[in-house]
């Protein structure tokens, strides 16, 4: 079967078991995600025994064996928030539009959130034109696919992102007249890192910025 003819129905996706998930980002998220964006496997194997780190793996139907990508999300069913931690499409699936089948995929798998969050780099911050064009097209594609920009930045381990709210079908059930405020998102995102990381680390290597408002506006200010 040709990459460019997979369709919806020659493909799966599977609740990974927390060995699952350690054996593919030790031997795949390695290659896909730099250095100062992988977490120790430690990390990665205390919040799957805590039972917030969950993943998902994308199949293809007729083998099983055949893993087409992978996402990985911390989850805080009490706080209601939720990070996509990692998301890979493998290398010769990419470009053919089984990333987006992923995420539909993934929308319809939680039932008890209104939806989560998702870090992009920001582009503001790339080193080079190539880098610049990648991120751009890597905000472009989850905003294609019903990701919106909450105007949040954050800087992590001195990486700067973006803060996309990936809102899923049945979001009504819990707000049912707009998307999620600043402060929600805000509450979300500083609840998961505390989970995440050390409370060392969340002081001095977790950052959040607030949009930057007209005088006139009242202001926001800055938040951690």
């Amino acid at each position: 079967m040709s990459v460019h003819t997979i369709q919806k129905q020659d493909i799966e996706i599977k609740r990974l078991t927390s060995e699952e998930i350690l054996a593919i980002y030790t031997s795949h998220a390695i290659r896909h995600f730099p250095k100062n964006e992988r977490k120790p496997v430690s990390s990665i194997r205390r919040m799957a025994a805590e039972g917030i780190y969950i993943g998902y793996g994308l199949y293809m139907r007729q083998d099983p064996g055949c893993l087409l990508g992978y996402a990985f999300f911390t989850l805080l069913p009490d706080k209601g928030g939720c990070l996509l931690d990692y998301f890979a499409v493998m290398e010769d699936y990419r470009s053919c539009g089984i990333g987006s089948l992923f995420l539909q995929y993934i929308k319809a798998s939680f039932l008890d959130i209104p939806g989560f969050l998702i870090e992009s780099e920001d582009p503001d911050y790339a080193g080079n034109s190539s880098e610049y064009a990648i991120r751009c097209k890597r905000l472009a594609f989850y905003e294609r696919n019903g990701a919106v920009f909450t105007g949040l930045r954050a800087s992590v381990f001195g990486v700067p992102y973006r803060l996309l709210f990936f809102p899923l079908q049945h979001m009504e059930k819990f707000l049912p007249k707009a998307a999620p405020s600043a402060e929600m998102v805000s509450s979300h995102f500083c609840h998961v890192y505390q989970r995440m990381v050390s409370p060392e680390d969340y002081a001095s290597q977790v950052h959040l910025s607030f949009p930057v408002y007209a005088p006139d506006t009242p202001e926001k200010g800055a938040s951690r």
